[in-house]
């Protein structure tokens, strides 16, 4: 072990530790066992390799935290704590170390290629008989038979994704000048600017980096301390990645990427070229270097710089399906064009995305010491409390619209695209359209769109039916459906277009925006019906449509499964049966939507009865023995509960389908099948699923309870970046989640509805959220709580002339409003009133709120 290296990652991962030493002085005096003080382990660190934050006095004194960012105070060890800045198209990831810094590089179009074309493989002539024996309770076999056939077409189960890679990682080298201390570093929402300060015995040391939207370009400033000189090796370092074990087709992912350097004093070329077999598929990364003052030189692959004032670096990475030489030297010259003043470069960044960012925000009172606690300050303070540390959840807030921006709404092509459309990317992207974020959606619909050429592929390879069926893990080069196994039997999944589609839906209702309902929305589900008319070929004796094969992803019935071990070592569980309750939700909510955009667009009238009866066909959902809604709606199949995923919740989570309001009793089997839920691996997403369904239903305590695990339990890092499980790398779902959450327990709308504080958790007694867009064709310019006061404040404007249900579950006292505005005053107590909203108009309401409480109803409510 290297025993040096061990001490410095001490010292970081120690370092608040060591000006927060947790004295147990007193239970001592009282117990004989606890005699002595504990102590950090931060002072065992050797003085000339400690790294000291700045203090917070020091931090507000010198006003170094935006008001709009966030501060880290420990150097980023490489795990889920960097800072991160992008435009859409590239991102940048940093970690903060004063004198061996990595920084990571990363474009949106580097996935390991695979060749081009491929589809998923004709099984559906095993289909007739795979339905055969799940009808007669042999789902095992059948799985077996469609794997089988799979296998004969040449791509076999445990097929896998394709890696993504990183362009480059930048190493930083300085020399030591004694301890650091004085360390921060922050990010800038407003204008994407990272910024590292720390102090040596030579003075103030700054580097600053952002990815510029408008010039295309990441830019770097490296500056010495006043008087001083700036000294420093700079290598970028390449990634291999490692094969995936099988792919599709014998296409397996290259072992190995060719990379060729071109290096001079004013400008580093690295090009990354894939297998030969991939075409000529390959990226360049340039970095323009800019000294001032001082001498640049190349020794073999480092740039060595030396007593310079400051060095600007700018870099620009692009990807090409046929790299060249032109193609290269064509971004060698573009770099050449962007002016070398840095200040002018951030200032015309700043413009374009202070713009976006500051549309929406979620705020509490707070003081300029509360804003400029670091994320480490404010984890550990959270979980001091019986309620929230607001400032932390304004940044959670403000971090997560943040991401979105970064990583899908600029000028990049793609969303962010990290695992499944099962759960992962829906709630990586489930807050934008409310969070008044369409140029991150925009990336979501295009890449969603770009798949179904395959999608309509998959349909006729796999079930043999017309329409679309999504893969699970469509990427950056195609959506063809390939990605299953025993576990996972994602070949048999037919609700992830339905699910992406209810994305664009959501659109539709924020904005109003007809030709999107026409040319974006419409195609795609009538592809989607046109797929469940084919598939829906079974029926029971009832005449409802059997939907098999059917999975709820993930989780399989506790019939099913007795632990023990099954082929190849996979566990003893089958996953594919019959009337998954999401399925059958979904397939629901494709054509309700379809129907309801054909009525609103005067068209497909001789195609809505069609719809309609089929819609008259679906299955009963089940009720469990104690009245919880079913994940199968198949009377032989039984729940497992301990599991991370809460599928059969999809029609309360993410669409209208079931609330207490319309469908009371149903709405109480959902609450009941979300409080019965167990966490299983404790999945972030899990936690999101639950909190989010539970949202809808009014029940705060389920909100709260989820809530607090995400922010207390390890599932944020300092940076405030999610994980998938608690203290693991970065997973970005409860990023995209946990702005969903915030947003639906304060506001719930659907056409003609809006309701105030549905699931507020009860200790935020006071706040206000601006600039969220609500799913009635609305925007919330501002909304305002005071729970001691009892009122609530709302102005609101509607992007057309509509009467409103205004629903307020604590009941309303009283309520004024804008000029002929409030159809009638309601009775004292009641929770309902009427509005009617003119057109881009701003109007104000005040509501003193009543005794009662949101999830009352549940109470009331007999089982269906």
């Amino acid at each position: 072990m290297d025993v040096k290296k061990n001490i410095k990652w001490i010292s970081w991962s120690s370092l608040f530790l060591a000006f927060s030493i947790i004295s147990l002085s007193a239970y001592g005096q009282n117990n004989r066992l606890f005699h002595k003080k504990p102590v950090s382990s931060y002072s065992l660190v050797p003085e000339n390799q400690q790294i000291s934050p700045m203090p917070l006095h020091e931090r507000v004194k010198r006003n170094m935290v935006p008001e709009k960012g966030l501060a880290s105070i420990i150097p980023g060890g490489g795990h889920n704590d960097m800072l991160m800045s992008g435009n859409g198209k590239m991102d940048v990831q940093v970690y903060g170390d004063p004198l061996s810094e990595q920084i990571v590089f990363r474009h949106e179009r580097l996935v390991i290629p695979w060749k081009l074309p491929f589809e998923a493989p004709d099984i559906a002539h095993v289909l007739p008989e795979v339905r055969s024996l799940m009808l007669q309770d042999q789902y095992k076999r059948a799985l077996e038979l469609s794997f089988e056939a799979a296998t004969e077409a040449g791509m076999p189960p445990g097929t896998q994704n394709h890696d993504d890679i990183p362009a480059f990682s930048m190493n930083i080298e300085k020399p030591a000048n004694g301890p650091v201390k004085n360390y921060l570093r922050t990010v800038n929402f407003e204008n994407g600017e990272i910024k590292v300060h720390w102090e040596d015995q030579k003075g103030q040391w700054e580097r600053r980096a952002f990815v510029s939207r408008p010039d295309d370009a990441i830019v770097q400033l490296l500056t010495a301390p006043q008087g001083e000189s700036l000294s420093t090796r700079i290598k970028l370092n390449t990634f291999q990645p490692e094969p995936a074990p099988l792919t599709p087709y014998g296409n397996t992912d290259s072992t190995s990427i060719t990379y060729e350097r071109d290096y001079n004093k004013q400008r580093l070329v690295l090009e990354g070229h894939f297998s030969p077999q991939e075409m000529n598929v390959g990226y360049a990364g340039v970095v323009r270097v800019i000294p001032d003052g001082g001498e640049v030189s190349v020794d073999d692959d480092i740039l060595v710089v030396e007593g310079v004032k400051s060095l600007m670096l700018l870099t620009k990475i692009e990807w090409f399906q046929n790299i060249d030489e032109k193609k290269v030297n064509k971004v060698i010259n573009e770099l050449e064009t962007i002016t070398r003043d840095y200040n002018e470069l951030l200032a015309r960044n700043e413009k374009a995305q202070a713009l976006i960012f500051n549309r929406a925000s979620l705020n509490f009172d707070r003081t300029p010491q509360e804003n400029a606690m670091a994320g480490e300050e404010l984890l550990a303070d959270q979980r001091t409390r019986i309620g929230y540390n607001t400032t932390l959840l304004s940044k959670l807030f403000d971090m997560s619209r943040y991401w979105l921006m970064l990583e899908g709404g600029g000028i990049g092509s793609f969303p962010p695209i990290y695992g499944h459309l099962n759960v992962n990317v829906n709630l990586q992207v489930s807050g934008g359209a409310m969070a008044n974020l369409p140029e991150a959606m925009d990336s979501f619909y295009s890449w969603i769109e770009g798949s179904l050429p395959d999608a309509k592929k998959n349909a006729e390879n796999i079930f043999g039916a017309r329409g679309a069926l999504f893969s699970v893990h469509p990427d950056q080069q195609q959506g063809v459906l390939y990605h299953w196994d025993y576990n996972w039997p994602h070949h048999y999944w037919i609700s992830a277009g339905g699910w992406a589609y209810n994305q664009f839906w959501e659109h539709y209702l924020v904005t109003g925006d007809k030709e999107f309902l026409r040319n974006r929305i419409m195609p795609g589900l009538k592809e989607l019906a046109l797929f469940y008319e084919d598939y829906l070929t079974e029926t029971d004796s009832t005449g409802n449509y059997i939907f098999v094969p059917s999975y709820s992803p993930e989780n399989w019935p506790s019939e099913i499964y007795d632990g023990r071990p099954y082929k190849n070592g996979r566990s003893n569980d089958v996953q594919a049966v019959i009337n998954a309750t999401m399925d059958i939700m979904i397939c629901r909510e494709v054509l309700t939507h379809l129907i309801t955009g054909s009525k609103i667009l005067g068209m497909e009238a001789e195609n809505i009865p069609k719809w309609k009866n089929m819609l008259e066909k679906m299955p009963n959902y089940l009720l469990d023995q104690d009245g919880a809604l079913k994940e199968w709606a198949w009377p032989t199949l039984s729940e497992r509960q301990d599991h991370r995923h809460s599928s059969h919740l999809h029609g309360v989570a993410w669409s209208d389908e079931i609330t207490p309001d319309k469908t009371p009793g149903l709405a109480k089997a959902a609450w009941l099948a979300n409080r019965k839920r167990a966490q299983g691996d404790a999945s972030g997403h899990g936690l999101s699923q639950r909190a989010l369904a539970a949202a809808k239903l009014k029940d705060s305590y389920l909100v709260n309870f989820e809530l607090k695990q995400l922010i207390e339990q390890g599932y944020f890092g300092p940076a405030l970046t999610s994980s998938h499980n608690p203290y693991t790398g970065f997973m970005p779902d409860s990023q995209g989640s946990i702005l969903t959450i915030m947003m639906e327990m304060l506001v719930y709308s659907r056409p003609g509805v809006i309701g105030l504080l549905p699931a507020l958790p009860h200790t935020l007694e006071k706040g206000n959220i601006k600039g969220i867009n609500l799913r009635t064709f609305a925007t919330v310019d501002k909304m305002a709580w005071n729970m001691k006061e009892k009122t609530v404040d709302l102005t609101i404007t509607s992007l057309r002339e509509q009467d409103i249900t205004l629903m307020v579950g604590y009941g309303i006292e009283s309520i004024s409003a804008s000029d002929g505005v409030l159809v009638e005053h309601p009775e004292k107590g009641e929770e309902n009133c009427t509005l009617q909203l003119p057109k881009d108009k701003s109007i104000k309401i005040h509501v003193n709120l009543g005794d009662s409480n949101p999830s009352d109803w549940i109470r009331k409510v007999s089982s269906p």
